[in-house]
Protein backbone atom coordinates (compact mmCIF):
# COMPACT_ATOMS: atom_id res chain seq x y z
CA UNK A 1 0.00 0.00 0.00
CA UNK A 2 3.04 2.25 0.26
CA UNK A 3 2.94 2.89 -3.50
CA UNK A 4 -0.72 3.95 -3.43
CA UNK A 5 -1.43 7.54 -2.45
CA UNK A 6 -3.93 8.22 0.31
CA UNK A 7 -6.17 10.04 -2.16
CA UNK A 8 -6.19 7.06 -4.57
CA UNK A 9 -6.91 4.67 -1.73
CA UNK A 10 -9.78 6.79 -0.39
CA UNK A 11 -11.20 7.19 -3.91
CA UNK A 12 -11.14 3.41 -4.33
CA UNK A 13 -12.93 2.90 -1.02
CA UNK A 14 -15.59 5.48 -1.90
CA UNK A 15 -16.22 4.00 -5.35
CA UNK A 16 -16.38 0.50 -3.90
CA UNK A 17 -18.90 1.69 -1.31
CA UNK A 18 -21.10 2.94 -4.13
CA UNK A 19 -20.53 -0.12 -6.34
CA UNK A 20 -21.18 -2.80 -3.69
CA UNK A 21 -24.94 -2.15 -3.58
CA UNK A 22 -24.97 -2.49 -7.37
CA UNK A 23 -23.28 -5.87 -7.02
CA UNK A 24 -25.84 -7.05 -4.49
CA UNK A 25 -28.88 -6.19 -6.60
CA UNK A 26 -28.94 -9.67 -8.13
CA UNK A 27 -26.90 -12.84 -7.91
CA UNK A 28 -27.35 -13.47 -11.61
CA UNK A 29 -26.61 -10.52 -13.90
CA UNK A 30 -28.37 -10.23 -17.22
CA UNK A 31 -27.30 -8.07 -20.14
CA UNK A 32 -29.65 -5.29 -19.06
CA UNK A 33 -28.29 -5.33 -15.51
CA UNK A 34 -24.73 -5.36 -16.80
CA UNK A 35 -25.53 -2.39 -19.00
CA UNK A 36 -26.97 -0.55 -16.00
CA UNK A 37 -23.89 -1.32 -13.89
CA UNK A 38 -21.58 -0.33 -16.71
CA UNK A 39 -23.46 2.93 -17.21
CA UNK A 40 -23.43 3.71 -13.47
CA UNK A 41 -19.68 3.13 -13.39
CA UNK A 42 -19.10 5.07 -16.66
CA UNK A 43 -17.52 1.97 -18.28
CA UNK A 44 -15.88 2.48 -21.66
CA UNK A 45 -14.01 0.02 -23.91
CA UNK A 46 -11.02 2.36 -24.19
CA UNK A 47 -8.43 3.51 -21.63
CA UNK A 48 -8.75 6.83 -19.81
CA UNK A 49 -5.71 8.94 -18.93
CA UNK A 50 -3.46 5.93 -19.57
CA UNK A 51 -5.41 3.72 -17.13
CA UNK A 52 -7.11 0.53 -18.29
CA UNK A 53 -8.87 -2.48 -16.78
CA UNK A 54 -5.77 -4.68 -17.13
CA UNK A 55 -4.03 -2.34 -14.64
CA UNK A 56 -6.96 -2.32 -12.18
CA UNK A 57 -7.17 -4.38 -9.01
CA UNK A 58 -10.88 -5.08 -9.75
CA UNK A 59 -10.16 -6.76 -13.13
CA UNK A 60 -10.32 -10.55 -13.47
CA UNK A 61 -8.20 -11.50 -16.51
CA UNK A 62 -9.57 -13.63 -19.35
CA UNK A 63 -7.85 -16.56 -21.07
CA UNK A 64 -4.94 -14.39 -22.16
CA UNK A 65 -3.84 -10.76 -21.97
CA UNK A 66 -5.98 -9.70 -24.96
CA UNK A 67 -9.14 -11.66 -24.08
CA UNK A 68 -12.09 -10.07 -22.28
CA UNK A 69 -12.28 -10.79 -18.59
CA UNK A 70 -14.50 -10.02 -15.64
CA UNK A 71 -14.77 -7.37 -12.97
CA UNK A 72 -15.19 -7.79 -9.22
CA UNK A 73 -17.49 -4.74 -9.19
CA UNK A 74 -19.77 -5.85 -12.07
CA UNK A 75 -20.94 -9.38 -11.17
CA UNK A 76 -21.62 -11.85 -13.96
CA UNK A 77 -20.03 -9.68 -16.66
CA UNK A 78 -17.27 -11.57 -18.44
CA UNK A 79 -17.00 -9.24 -21.42
CA UNK A 80 -14.85 -6.54 -19.82
CA UNK A 81 -12.11 -5.37 -22.16
CA UNK A 82 -8.59 -5.34 -20.70
CA UNK A 83 -8.26 -2.00 -22.53
CA UNK A 84 -11.45 -0.62 -20.97
CA UNK A 85 -11.88 1.73 -18.02
CA UNK A 86 -14.55 2.65 -15.46
CA UNK A 87 -14.96 4.88 -12.41
CA UNK A 88 -14.18 1.94 -10.07
CA UNK A 89 -10.60 1.82 -11.43
CA UNK A 90 -7.96 1.37 -8.73
CA UNK A 91 -4.29 0.78 -9.56
CA UNK A 92 -3.05 -2.77 -8.98
CA UNK A 93 -0.67 -3.06 -6.06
Amino acid sequence: MADISRRTWLKGIAITAVAVPLAGVATQASAAKNDASRKALQYQDTPKNGNNCAGCMQFVPGKDAKSPGGCKVIPGDNEISPNGWCAAWVKKA
